[in-house]
């Protein structure tokens, strides 16, 4: 095997058919949900600013959801047909916005909704940074999209790191995005590696990021079919192109 190639992640258990019976108590379960809340809290924080919330009742919005669901409080009465994780939660989330009891007995920030540390997160700015979208959906929907392609990358680069590969998969990285220029002679004297070996690294580069953004995908659908799967490749690329 070449020394650049890398072997099978380990995935954490985020599909709906965990999710849906996850108690919190297990610790496959609260994998699943720390892997769920850190995926979509974002993209509902930037749901949420777009509808015209501030900085800080975003937060506050979006971290009392996510510790609603930590809870089991809407995931226990979530129908397994539900089919699209990202549509489920927004519906849900758009409720949760509209809930006035909620939202005037909502636990403030720093309480025990640890599972996304906010001194980790510049959400504020990351929201700033990201293009002006026409609506809340657009904006969602473009922040998830951002969201699953960091995370394949990021699954990506640990496979890399597992193999003591961080420097080469540093050196590749840019290749990942398709606009990128090939200029294979200028990794090939960082790395050591000639052009024409790193011309393969970087196409197995590509196709490994590929299956990683399936998985990523196929983890938030109830049946992962690779047509169902397909699907929201199409919705992801639409909501990057917006």
């Amino acid at each position: 095997m070449p020394e650049d190639r890398v072997s099978a992640p380990q995935f954490p258990p985020t599909r709906w058919s965990v999710v849906l019976t996850a108690s919190g108590d297990g610790s496959q379960a609260r994998a699943a949900l720390d892997e769920l809340c850190r995926l979509y809290w974002f993209p509902l924080y930037a749901f949420a600013r777009q509808k015209g919330w501030s900085a800080e009742d975003a937060e506050d919005a979006t971290q009392d959801f996510l510790a609603g669901i930590a809870a089991g409080d809407l995931l226990a009465s979530a129908a397994p047909d539900r089919g699209r994780l990202r549509t489920f939660l927004l519906a849900a989330f758009q409720r949760d916005l509209i809930d006035t009891h909620r939202r005037a007995t909502r636990q403030k920030r720093g309480g025990s909704t640890g599972f996304v540390p906010l001194e980790s997160i510049d959400a504020e700015a990351r929201y700033h940074s990201t293009t002006a979208l026409d609506s809340p959906a657009a904006t969602f929907d473009h922040a998830w999209a951002v969201t699953c392609l960091d995370n394949a990358a990021s699954l990506l680069g640990a496979e890399y790191e597992a193999r003591g590969r961080a420097s080469l998969f540093e050196a590749l990285r840019p290749f990942l995005d398709p606009q990128a220029e090939s200029d294979y002679a200028a990794v090939a004297q960082a790395t050591g590696l000639d052009p024409n070996a790193v011309r393969q690294a970087v196409f197995r580069l590509r196709q490994r990021f590929r299956t990683l953004l399936r998985q990523t995908i196929a983890d938030t659908l109830q049946t992962p079919t690779d047509p169902l799967i397909d699907e929201e490749l199409a919705a992801l690329r639409t909501a990057l192109a917006c």
